[in-house]
């Protein structure tokens, strides 16, 4: 469990943000050691201490109240985080805990809600530092801007959905729908592939989903079922960014998280390798809980890894062409190709014979010339494989690299682009959605 200290400028701080913030789920796992103030005294005694104790069984009946200077600064180093609740006047709270050795990253200014308030500091080169969360960037170009802001985002919408109620799931699902299709979520009576895609979000996240959306775990799964030759070599696994000893891996690599989606770094040159950028990348998606972006609930309950696997290369692509499956009912049904993945990413799909199909999502064209997609060496083996893997599921998407005329898994999904894409090919929604044949529900008693 981690430790923290929670600071409240005054009364109104106080009652404004400690109830709410020892009731939200986001923090459960801090354990609160001593309440910082320097306009209050003593001790604090809650009288609805039980309330507390249902999400944190160890809640003291009172807290300690002491200035933040009477605490030693040794503390400040051994604490995870120091929670400032409600700020009010962060120019003159900052620099005093600063001034006391707290690490910037160690700052949470907690505003309840969704709501995420960093802290920005200057090094004396110019670096802006940004940290929130027990988060740190360093953030020297537009790149590293969109990326605080797009964790801002993702971290914020995590902190609003951990404490919603599990009634509000289906409700909070249809207003995305409506935001990003344009229509409106049929859950009690799905027809179309992109409706039922956000059906099985809510009625079908089981475990063995969760174990197969693992991006290492899923490898017994697959050496089991079709063989471990199929599998891209596997260099490490590790909990943590500093458990990574750089040194004992190649020239070339790729750090992956485990448990989401484009989460990937690919290190072509490890002496010019970023190791800070890719702390902070990795720290950021570590912190991510991938199924509160889409609500795509079966990824919650997978334990956060980095892998790192060898550099793959393709003699004749530079970017490797990414064979994907769409399997109903354990049936391969339709191969999807995305290309150009690093300049002009396009998708195509095509049958089960090859030929070009007039599906075509919006997001990303067809290509210009889809005739001169070349028909994979392996793709009959890839029909086999990919019907074995998707055996017992009502749609799973299994994913193929061809390198070097040799074949080898990619992943399973389970959730093609969150169910939230258009299709530019009028009834394609509606023809795939008649290959889905949903299962019974199978909802989850705890995410």
């Amino acid at each position: 469990m981690k430790t923290a200290l929670v600071y409240a400028e005054d009364e109104s701080a106080l009652q404004k943000g400690l109830a709410n913030f020892l009731r939200d789920k986001n923090y459960l796992g801090y354990k609160v050691l001593a309440l910082l103030s320097g306009k209050l005294r003593g001790a604090l005694t809650f009288n609805k201490v039980e309330t507390f104790r249902e999400l944190r069984p160890n809640f003291p009946a009172t807290l300690d109240v002491i200035t933040p200077q009477a605490v030693n600064k040794f503390i400040y180093k051994f604490v995870d985080a120091v929670f400032i609740l409600s700020p009010k006047n962060m120019n003159n709270t900052i620099p005093l805990f600063l001034s006391l050795g707290v690490e910037p990253r160690k700052f949470i200014c907690y505003m309840g809600g969704g709501i995420i308030n960093p802290i920005n500091l200057r090094q004396r080169d110019g670096t802006q530092i940004i940290c929130f969360e027990g988060l740190e960037f360093h953030v020297k170009n537009q790149s590293d801007a969109d990326f605080v802001n797009q964790t801002i985002f993702r971290l914020g919408r995590q902190k609003q959905f951990y404490n919603l109620p599990r009634e509000q799931y289906a409700p909070l699902l249809k207003l995305m729908y409506r935001q990003s299709m344009g229509r409106e979520l049929d859950l009690d009576n799905p027809k179309t592939f992109t409706e039922k895609l956000n059906w099985l979000k809510l009625h079908d996240s089981t475990p063995l989903k969760s174990r197969l959306a693992d991006k290492y775990v899923v490898r017994d799964y697959v050496a089991d079922k079709i063989g471990e030759e199929y599998l891209i070599p596997l260099l490490g696994a590790w909990d943590s960014f500093d458990e990574i000893d750089f040194d004992a891996l190649p020239n070339q690599f790729v750090l992956k998280c485990n448990h989401g989606s484009g989460m990937n770094i690919i290190v072509r040159d490890k002496k010019n390798f970023d190791k800070q950028q890719a702390r902070e990348k990795i720290n950021a998606w570590l912190a991510t809980d991938f199924a509160m972006l889409f609500l795509e609930l079966h990824y919650s309950p997978i334990k956060r890894k980095i892998i790192a696997e060898k550099f793959m290369t393709d003699k004749e692509h530079f970017d490797l062409v990414d064979y994907k499956v769409f399997c109903f009912n354990g049936e391969p049904a339709y191969f999807f190709c995305a290309t150009n993945r690093s300049t002009d990413l396009r998708f195509d799909y095509f049958d089960m014979n090859w030929k070009h199909t007039n599906i075509e999502q919006d997001n990303h064209p067809n290509n210009d010339h889809p005739e001169k997609i070349p028909r994979p060496k392996n793709f009959e083996q890839m029909k086999i494989l990919a019907a074995k893997l998707s055996k017992g599921f009502s749609h799973a998407r299994i994913d193929f690299f061809e390198i070097n005329e040799r074949l080898y898994f990619g992943e399973i999904t389970f959730l093609h682009d969150a169910g939230f894409f258009h299709y530019k090919s009028a009834g394609t929604d509606e023809y795939l959605g008649s290959l889905l044949r949903l299962p019974p529900p199978n909802i989850p008693t705890k995410i």
